[in-house]
């Protein structure tokens, strides 16, 4: 058994180590230590509730150290002069529309961006697999922002977006069902 682990080792890369990309939300980090790093995050909630407010923060981290945030848009709604303090420069926006889970795996694996954003892709279905090992593989965060939590998906994390600054921290987190104040 020592044999084929050290066999292993020299074979196959070693998993990076899960951390927590800093979400810019105190309660949040509090509770769950931020995103899922490498991994897949879900924030559940319809528009209007405040899903792009609780990722907007990790947004803005990441670009203040001079890193670029991708957003793969599947419906082409995001207006990226209205994201305030975010340096559009370093900031991907991705019309991919019903390729949008294509995409997402595409940047999540490339290992260039330590975050990646999924506005209101259609239904994973079997793809949520791929996404997430996308995200171990890329070393990156991905967050899928959805109205409805997708059945396929486990995700690390998983928010539900409850408007004016509010989550409740569904999955992921020693504070499980709990209503938090960003």
């Amino acid at each position: 058994m020592a044999a084929l682990r050290a066999h292993l080792a020299q074979v196959a890369p070693p998993r990076p180590a899960r951390t927590g990309l800093p979400s810019g939300l105190e309660t949040l980090d509090a509770a769950a230590g931020g995103w899922a790093s490498p991994g897949l995050s879900e924030v559940v909630g319809r528009p209007g509730t405040g899903r792009l407010s609780l990722v907007l923060p990790a947004m803005r981290a990441v670009a203040a150290r001079g890193r670029p945030v991708a957003v793969v848009d599947a419906l082409g709604w995001l207006y990226p002069p209205g994201l305030p303090d975010l340096p559009l420069e370093l900031l991907l926006v991705v019309r991919a529309g019903g390729r949008a889970l294509w995409a997402a795996e595409q940047l999540a694996r490339s290992a260039a961006l330590p975050l990646v954003i999924v506005l209101d892709p259609p239904g994973l279905g079997r793809g949520a697999r791929r996404l997430q090992q996308a995200a171990e593989a890329g070393g990156c965060a991905v967050i899928l922002l959805t109205e409805a939590p997708d059945p396929h998906l486990r995700p690390d994390l998983r928010l539900q977006a409850c408007g004016r600054g509010r989550f409740q921290l569904v999955r992921g987190g020693p504070a499980g069902g709990a209503l938090v104040h960003a």
